[in-house]
């Protein structure tokens, strides 16, 4: 269902994003500020078909999301509060469509989609901390350092 839901659920979280006057003083355009959902949430649904004992790995969309919100001039709180936004609008989307879901499974799938959710932001604020570590190959438009030569981890 979630699958099914994708478009729906970043768009609600766009809606969500938005109304954070922290978030929406960063002047990025809705493309922008929404283009690493769908490679992430496409990791949380594979997360979800393997179920709760799929190893974890790094996700390197993850930490390339957090390198690009460095150079975007966000702070870790930031990346905090976008993380959040997205599980609150996952789970009002299983919300809505719970009469669809099957009951004896939506716990255990609450439970996948907020490890997946903890598991990318860390990856996404290791990746911020990168940029933060290396700044010295570029600067964004917004005068933040922007790291660009950083190695994925494997």
């Amino acid at each position: 269902m979630l699958d099914r839901e994708r478009n729906s659920v970043i768009a609600e979280w766009l809606r969500r994003v938005n109304l954070v006057s922290e978030l929406a003083n960063i002047p990025l355009s809705d493309a922008d500020r929404a283009g690493h959902l769908p490679q992430l949430f496409a990791e949380l649904i594979t997360r979800l078909r393997l179920g709760k004992d799929a190893p974890l790995i790094i996700s390197i969309s993850a930490m390339t999301h957090g390198k690009e919100r460095f150079s975007q001039g966000y702070t870790a709180a930031m990346l905090v509060e976008e993380s959040r936004i997205f599980e609150v609008s996952a789970f009002s989307t299983l919300h809505l469509h719970r009469s669809e879901l099957d009951q004896t499974k939506t716990l255990l799938a609450v439970i996948i989609i907020a490890d997946e959710a903890d598991r990318q932001l860390t990856d996404t604020v290791r990746g911020f901390m990168m940029a933060s570590e290396n700044p010295k190959n570029s600067r964004s438009p917004l005068g933040m350092p922007a790291f660009s030569n950083w190695q994925r981890i494997s």
